[in-house]
């Protein structure tokens, strides 16, 4: 059988087990990668990070197995508790550190800073003073 036609059925019938409830979890930020499994809802799900700029928000995710491995992968969706919990928890957090805009400042020029005065001190010429002596 062609690796690439039975990759195609795999993910095909991943595709048709994973219901509502239930997320992929890929090998790399991408729809097209391969699909380590399925993710339910009652799965405990780390999110380490996410990344944003692309298509979609790719979530960098640990999956506790039943057998007390940790699977490490990607989400592509939002859909997953945990990771509804992190994207809360990020924007709580942004919030805090970037108050929004506050009302504007009028503009307000500085006053000038008064100069102080010359002084009427003359410095000492020795020339002039050996000039008049003759």
């Amino acid at each position: 059988m062609n690796p690439k036609l039975a990759a195609l059925f795999l993910l095909g019938g991943t595709l048709a087990l994973a219901q509502s409830d239930s997320s992929l979890l890929y090998s790399e930020c991408s729809d097209s990668s391969d699909v380590k499994r399925v993710v339910q809802s009652s799965d405990v799900v780390v999110v380490r990070h996410s990344f944003a700029g692309g298509p979609q928000t790719c979530y960098a995710v640990s999956v506790a197995d039943g057998n007390g491995k940790t699977v490490y992968g990607f989400m592509l969706d939002a859909d997953h508790p945990s990771v509804l919990a992190f994207e809360h928890k990020e924007e709580d957090y942004i919030a805090q550190v970037l108050p929004g805009p506050t009302e504007p400042r009028p503009q307000t020029r500085p006053k000038p800073v008064a100069r102080a005065k010359r002084s009427t001190y003359k410095f000492w010429n020795p020339f002039k003073a050996l000039a008049g002596t003759k």
